[in-house]
């Protein structure tokens, strides 16, 4: 017995230390590639695409989600001040706000991709769709949409044994656990896999047709941004998915078998530090998305870089 109260001791000790590490890097590395996403995807040159209209909005929610949620699981996680077991109001809107943001975030990136799909079809009618002002309004109505859908964890979450949770065993937990997984992993990452493969399929097609001589240098350029931009979403979408399905799998065991009493020490420990894990790893892919796909194309790298020389160019003129 002695030997297992150590050994949950150490590991306690270890997820502490890991989740610490882990939103530290989240919170620094975040904001910076944020910034960095945000400063490419407003340039002159892009800025007026519907595809990088939805890409700078999943990265304005991003980041709102590592400025709002990091510093709380921060202080709450190591320096004890913690809200949650003293306000219910407080209790409602932080995990309504900690699911939501992210989400929010997950489904710009299914339009982003969505919006790929229409741009690179041979038909001109849903070409159209692929259009700023209808992006402006596609993405206010998902906003609506995924804010409103999610008002039932707002009703059930509520502070039991002194902790904001859903009630243990209850239907409440398995409903919004099942819903989260549903509109959260299934539905978006399909979606985006199955407009992944139609775009492929579509720029291939694309590629063989015969292009008039004037045209060739633009069509070549048309393609070159295209391939870039479909990349560095697919990057994203296979890392978010990845770690996505990391907290899910380690949260969903946690919470199915919750009513289990006989669980020893040693085993809620273990399922502590992977479910504790699982949240972290989740919220960096909050924070990376610039370093594994806009830093990784040569196209955005370039527009970042004359961003910056252009912004840096502009502050110096401005102190003369």
């Amino acid at each position: 017995m002695s030997t297992n109260n150590t050994y949950a001791a150490t590991l306690l000790a270890a997820t502490s230390y890991v989740t610490l590490s882990i939103d530290l890097i989240t919170l620094i590395i975040g904001i910076v590639g944020c910034i960095c996403n945000l400063i490419t995807f407003t340039a002159p040159q892009i800025r007026r695409n519907a595809c990088i209209f939805y890409l700078l909005c999943a990265t304005v929610f991003q980041m709102v989600s590592i400025l709002f949620i990091i510093p709380n699981r921060l202080a709450a996680n190591n320096f004890g001040s913690n809200f949650d077991p003293h306000s219910i109001i407080y209790c409602k809107i932080h995990y309504y706000l900690v699911v939501t943001l992210p989400e929010s975030a997950t489904f710009h990136i299914l339009l982003s991709i969505m919006d790929r799909c229409l741009a690179t079809s041979t038909n001109a009618r849903i070409r159209a769709w692929s259009d700023l002002k209808i992006a402006h309004r596609i993405s206010a109505g998902t906003i609506i949409f995924i804010f409103i859908t999610n008002i039932q964890l707002i009703i059930f979450y509520t502070i039991y044994n002194n902790n904001c949770q859903i009630t243990p065993g209850g239907f409440e937990l398995y409903f919004g656990a099942s819903f989260s997984f549903i509109v959260a992993i299934i539905i978006p990452y399909i979606l985006m896999f199955i407009f992944s493969l139609i775009t492929y399929f579509q720029m291939k097609k694309t590629k063989r047709r015969i292009v008039p001589a004037p045209n060739i240098l633009n069509q070549k350029q048309t393609n070159r941004f295209e391939s870039q931009i479909i990349r560095i979403i697919v990057l994203q979408v296979v890392v978010s998915a990845t770690l996505e399905s990391l907290r899910l799998g380690s949260y969903a065991y946690s919470i199915f078998t919750s009513g289990n009493l006989t669980k020893t020490l040693t085993a809620r420990v273990i399922e502590n530090f992977t479910v504790q894990f699982g949240v972290s790893i989740y919220f960096l892919s909050l924070g990376i998305s610039f370093y594994v796909s806009t830093l990784t194309s040569k196209y955005f790298r370039d527009i970042l870089k004359k961003r910056i020389i252009d912004l840096y160019n502009h502050y110096c003129r401005r102190q003369i």
